[in-house]
């Protein structure tokens, strides 16, 4: 399972058109997101255990972080490619957060709760057994395994 994080931008009444606009006005105007904001995920094949996962609410507080602790729960590999692949969250005056102001914004918890307990285990990009990185001069694109952080 890829998983990545994203770059935070309010749009203001630009119009992004490119794929090269995109990466320039997240490195100029981006605010890279917490680790717990997962804003992707491409999962190969039938190897992610979808039968575990409830009816969740996305775009709602704590969808990603049960899709990534489930994915390891089930040791479904992780990967973090917030390095190599550039995520634009547009926004506007209601902001970044603004799933967490609604009156339902605990729904996807109360349902967590229920289910399992709640959440366990990795629940974060910093958590992914593997990340991947920009070889130095070139766009080729390599899979590392590195050490979890305490």
């Amino acid at each position: 399972m890829v998983i990545g994080r994203r770059s935070d931008v309010r749009i203001n009444n630009r119009t992004i058109y490119l794929p090269d606009d995109v990466k320039k006005v997240a490195k100029a105007d981006g605010k890279l997101h917490s680790s717990y904001g997962i804003d992707y995920f491409a999962i190969a094949g039938n190897n992610y255990p979808w039968h575990e996962v409830p009816d969740l609410v996305i775009g709602r507080p704590a969808y990603d972080n049960f899709l990534v602790a489930t994915a390891t729960r089930y040791n479904v590999s992780l990967v973090d490619a917030t390095n190599t692949v550039v995520a634009l969250h547009q926004t506007d005056a209601e902001g970044i957060r603004s799933g967490h102001r609604r009156s339902d914004s605990d729904y996807n918890w109360r349902i967590i709760r229920k289910y399992n307990g709640g959440l366990h285990g990795c629940i974060c990009t910093n958590c992914a057994k593997y990340k991947t990185l920009k070889l130095t001069g070139g766009s080729i694109v390599v899979v590392t395994k590195f050490h979890r952080r305490s």
